[in-house]
């Protein structure tokens, strides 16, 4: 691997170009790197490339444990971050705290010694639906079918489903209690009453056409439909496909809005 800035884009001026970090341990430092920011090191060269970075790591230079300058790097997940910073020889110097409700600041020491600040903007509140269902590996391939989703979990009895790394649908097994009792319902009472699992996806003729091979049962004529009717106008102006998963719940694949603009 190159680590010269002539193998990436020029820095312009006031940027970091070029960032060299002591090491006491070349093989922990590539291995701490890579778990917690996902950096990828060349022990050949001592070399290392993160987004928008490249550098070293030198031994002919103390680690700072204490002084000088502090550098903070972005996370997606500050929680999980930490966990792999102590998993792969580093400590945790300070938990998250909240900085002015715009993001989570925590303190870790690489392997070396090297103080590092962790970063994560903090997003609006997400919705993670969850659906109880008898069975939770069989609903789990057909929501990955039919929507391209990612298994996080597995298993019988709790399922978490990604897209794109973002947790999106929970799916929990009606007779297992774990933690919360019967407080999700009864599989004798009315399936999803009064509600529908609302997904937006890039590709709605795509979802379509996995619909009709898992042989799913499509509400409202069998076709999608436009929000609001052909020759409205207003509203999102998108396709809609309304179907049933395999426990009756209501689904709603939608596509973007504005897909579907008057002609």
């Amino acid at each position: 691997m190159s680590t010269t800035p002539s193998a990436h884009t020029h820095p312009t001026h006031g940027e970091v170009g070029y960032l060299q970090i002591p090491t006491t341990d070349l093989n922990r430092s590539i291995a701490f790197y890579h778990a917690v920011l996902g950096w990828n090191g060349d022990a050949a060269w001592a070399g290392f490339e993160g987004p928008g970075i490249i550098g070293q790591w030198v031994t002919d230079r103390a680690p700072a444990p204490e002084a000088g300058p502090v550098l903070w790097i972005v996370v997606d997940r500050i929680h999980a971050a930490l966990d792999r910073a102590a998993t792969h020889g580093g400590t945790v110097v300070e938990r998250p705290t909240d900085d002015q409700g715009d993001r989570l600041l925590a303190t870790v020491r690489d392997p070396s010694g090297n103080t590092l600040g962790l970063v994560q903007p903090l997003r609006p509140a997400r919705p993670q639906p969850l659906l109880t269902v008898r069975d939770v590996e069989a609903a789990s391939a057909w929501y990955q079918r039919l929507f391209g989703f990612q298994s996080d979990h597995g298993g019988p009895e709790y399922e978490r489903l990604l897209s794109r790394g973002e947790l999106v649908l929970q799916l929990h097994r009606w007779d297992v209690e774990h933690h919360h009792g019967e407080v999700l319902g009864s599989p004798d009472g009315p399936v999803g009453n009064g509600a529908a699992l609302w997904i937006e996806v890039d590709d709605l003729d795509a979802v379509v056409t996995r619909a009709a091979e898992l042989g799913a049962t499509v509400e409202l004529g069998g076709a999608p439909v436009r929000n609001p009717p052909d020759g409205e106008p207003g509203g999102p102006a998108h396709r809609e496909l309304w179907l049933r998963d395999l426990d009756g719940y209501l689904v709603v694949a939608a596509s973007p809005d504005f897909e579907s603009p008057l002609v």
